[in-house]
C-alpha cells in the first residue's frame, strides 16, 4: 500500500540540519562576541578612570603637603624618603623629549596606547569580524574619551590640576588612534562582506550610517594635517561639525540599546551638549551691560578692556572672548592680564583671522566700545604666593600676558610679612613693545620684591618723521590713572614692511598678520628701567635663584611663549630638581593647540 505523504530526499534534510546548526553556532559566536565587547568596554573605562585617580592622588598629595606639613613632618625620615623619590622621578619626567611636552607625556602616551591595543587582542579570536567589531567598540569607546578630555568645563581641572589646553597633546593622540580604529573597522568589515559574498549588505540603512561617520573621520584627519596650523579657524568649524555628524551617524549606525555601544555614544553627545549648553549660558550672562573697548598698540598689538569680569577671575587665566561687530559666531582664547569687578584687561597679538580684524578696526576706531562678552574664565593656576617662596616668571613676547597677570596678582595678595621674591624675565623682539605693559611695568619696577630682566632681540627702528613733534608718552601709574591705558594720541597705524615675528598670542595656532602696526610715539623708559639687547640666558639665571636656595625653600618656575624658549626653560627646571636642593615646580603655558 502505496503512502499519501511524499518525504523530502535525504539531501534536502542534511542541508537543512547543517544550516540551522550553523545559524545557532553563529548565533552563539556572536552573542560570545558581544559579551567580550561590553566586557571590553567595562575594562576601557576602569583603565581611564584608574589613571585618572593616579593623577589625582599624586596632585592633592603634593598640594596638601606644600601647604600644610610642618616642619616636624618635612624632616621626618620617612617623608624625606618619599620626597627624594619623588623628585627624583619628576627629575625624568620634566625633561624634554622630541616630539612630546616631556618625558612624561611620552609615558603617558604609551600607557594609552598600550591600553588600546592590549584591550583590541584581549578576548579576541582574531576573526576578521571579530577584530573588526572590536575596532569599532574601541573607535567608539575613544569617541567618549577624548570628548572627556576635551571639555571647556572639565572636573580634571579641580581633580588633577590639568585644565583642557593642557589635555589636549592627550586629545590630538587620543584623536588620531580612534580615527585609526574606525578607518580598520571599516575595512575589515568590507574585507568580510566580500568573503562571505554579502557585500550586498552594505547597501542597507545602517551601514550607510556607518559609512558616513567613517567619511567623517576622514575628514578630520586630512584637515587636522593639512589645515590645522594654517587656517585654524576652519579646521575648528570643520572639527566641531564633522564631530556632530559623527555622534548622530554612529548612534544611527547602531541604534539598538541591547548591544549597549549606543550608551556610550549617547553619553559623549550629552558631555559634549551640556558643556556647550554650560558655555552658551555664561556668555549671555557675561553679555548684560557688558562692553569691550578696544585699543591699537605698536606692532599689531591690541587692548581690550571689557566693562565686566564675572566673580573669581584670577589673572593669568584665560576667556574667550566674544565680539559679535568682529565675528559673530566665534570665540577666542585670550589670557587674562588684570581684573576687578568693574573691568577685565586682554592683550592680544595680531595674527590671521579674528585677531587681525579686530586690530584693524580698532587701528580705525581708536577707544571705540562695542558689544562684548566672556565665556570662563579657565585654566587651573597653582596659587604662586603659598606654595613658593621663590617665583621666576618667563616670557616670551604676548606670553607676558600670562605672567604679568600672575605677578601683578601676587604681589596684591601676598601678605606683608611673607618672603616672596620674583624674578620677572620678558623678552621682545621690538623695544616699542615694552609699551603693551606699560602700566603693568610700573607697577612691578615699583615692588620690592620684583626683579626685572627685559631684553629685545631687534634694535627699534627709527620713529616717523610726522611723530618727532610729538611729547613722548611716559609710564604712568595704575593707581594714579584713570582708566583710559591707551589713549588716542598712542594709537597705531598700518604699515606694510613690517616682517612675521615669532612672538606668539595665547589665541591658538594663528600666523602672525602682515598687516601690524607700529605707534605714533616711539616707547620712552624711565631712566631706571634696564632694557637689554639680545636674548637672556634663561638656564642661567634659573640655576642663579636655585644656587642660592636653602633647602627648606620653595621655587616655582612659570613661563608662557614660543616652543624654543619654553624647551629650555623645561630642560633647565629640570635638571635642577634635586634629592638634596630646593623644592622646584614647574608650570608651563604653552602656545599653539
Amino acid at each position: 500500500m502505496s503512502s499519501n505523504f511524499s518525504h523530502p530526499p535525504p539531501s534536502s534534510n542534511s542541508a537543512a540540519i547543517a544550516a540551522a546548526a550553523a545559524a545557532k553556532k553563529s548565533m552563539a559566536v556572536r552573542a560570545v562576541q558581544q559579551r567580550n565587547n561590553e566586557k571590553t568596554a567595562k575594562y576601557y573605562a576602569a583603565a581611564m578612570a584608574g589613571l585618572i585617580v593616579v593623577f589625582t592622588l599624586f596632585h592633592w598629595s603634593r598640594f596638601l603637603y606644600s601647604r600644610y606639613a610642618t616642619k616636624g613632618l618635612r624632616k621626618s625620615k620617612l617623608m624625606k624618603a618619599q620626597v627624594s623619590l619623588a623628585r627624583l622621578f619628576r627629575h625624568f619626567l620634566n625633561r624634554r623629549l622630541p616630539g612630546f611636552t616631556s618625558l612624561g607625556h611620552a609615558l603617558l602616551v604609551a600607557i594609552y596606547l598600550a591600553i588600546n591595543i592590549i584591550l583590541t587582542v584581549t578576548n579576541n579570536d582574531f576573526s576578521i569580524i571579530s577584530v573588526g567589531k572590536r575596532l569599532g567598540w574601541m573607535a567608539i569607546l575613544n569617541v567618549c574619551f577624548i570628548t572627556f578630555l576635551a571639555l571647556k568645563n572639565t572636573p580634571l581641572a579641580f581633580l588633577t590640576a590639568y585644565s583642557y589646553e593642557s589635555l589636549n597633546p592627550l586629545h590630538q593622540i587620543g584623536g588620531y588612534t580612534t580615527i585609526t580604529c574606525a578607518l580598520l573597522h571599516a575595512t575589515l568589515q568590507c574585507v568580510y562582506f566580500q568573503q562571505e559574498n554579502m557585500l550586498s549588505e552594505l547597501r542597507e540603512e545602517a551601514q550607510f550610517y556607518g559609512m558616513t561617520a567613517v567619511a567623517a573621520f576622514f575628514v578630520i584627519l586630512v584637515t587636522a594635517i593639512a589645515v590645522r596650523k594654517l587656517r585654524y579657524e576652519l579646521f575648528y568649524v570643520i572639527h566641531i561639525t564633522m564631530y556632530m555628524l559623527i555622534i548622530i551617524m554612529v548612534a544611527l549606525h547602531r541604534p539598538e540599546f541591547a548591544t549597549k555601544s549606543v550608551i556610550i555614544t549617547i553619553v559623549a553627545g550629552s558631555m559634549w551638549g551640556l558643556d556647550r549648553v554650560l558655555r552658551g549660558s555664561r556668555i549671555l550672562y557675561n553679555s548684560i551691560n557688558n562692553q569691550a573697548t578696544i585699543y591699537p598698540l605698536p606692532n599689531g598689538g591690541t587692548r581690550i578692556v571689557l566693562r565686566r569680569s564675572p566673580s573669581r577671575t584670577v589673572p593669568g587665566t584665560h576667556c574667550f572672548l566674544w565680539i559679535p561687530k568682529i565675528r559673530l559666531i566665534e570665540t577666542h582664547p585670550f589670557t587674562i592680564v588684570s581684573a576687578t569687578p568693574t573691568s577685565l584687561d586682554l592683550v592680544i597679538a595680531a595674527y590671521d583671522g579674528f585677531t587681525n580684524d579686530l586690530h584693524q578696526y580698532a587701528v580705525k576706531n581708536p577707544g571705540v566700545s562695542l558689544r562684548a562678552s566672556i565665556d570662563g574664565p579657565y585654566g587651573a593656576l597653582p596659587n604662586f604666593a603659598k606654595v613658593a617662596d621663590k617665583v621666576i616668571l618667563i616670557a616670551g613676547g604676548s606670553g607676558a600676558s600670562f605672567t604679568f597677570g600672575v605677578a601683578l596678582d601676587m604681589i596684591s595678595k601676598v601678605s606683608d610679612s611673607s618672603n616672596l621674591s620674583i624674578d620677572f624675565i620678558w623678552t621682545v623682539r621690538e623695544q616699542e613693545n615694552l609699551s603693551w605693559f606699560r602700566e603693568e611695568l610700573n607697577e612691578l619696577q615699583s615692588s620690592p620684591r620684583v626683579r626685572l630682566f627685559l631684553h629685545t632681540t631687534r634694535p627699534s627702528p627709527p620713529p616717523p618723521k610726522d611723530s618727532e613733534s610729538e611729547a613722548p608718552t611716559p609710564l604712568i601709574s595704575r593707581a594714579n590713572s584713570e582708566k583710559r591705558p591707551f589713549p588716542p594720541s598712542q594709537t597705531a597705524r598700518s604699515s606694510s614692511t613690517n616682517q612675521e615675528t615669532p612672538d606668539t598670542d595665547v589665541e591658538k595656532n594663528g600666523k602672525r598678520s602682515a598687516a601690524t602696526a607700529h605707534a605714533t610715539s616711539p616707547w620712552e623708559s624711565s631712566a631706571s628701567l634696564n632694557v637689554a639687547h639680545g636674548r637672556p640666558d634663561v638656564d642661567a639665571l634659573i640655576r642663579d635663584v636655585v644656587a642660592k636656595a636653602d633647602r627648606e625653600e620653595r621655587i616655582t618656575v612659570a613661563a608662557c611663549g614660543p616652543d624654543d624658549l619654553m624647551g629650555i626653560v623645561r630642560r633647565s627646571a629640570a635638571s635642577c630638581i634635586s634629592v638634596s636642593g630646593a623644592s622646584i615646580e614647574l608650570h608651563c603655558e604653552q602656545f599653539g593647540w
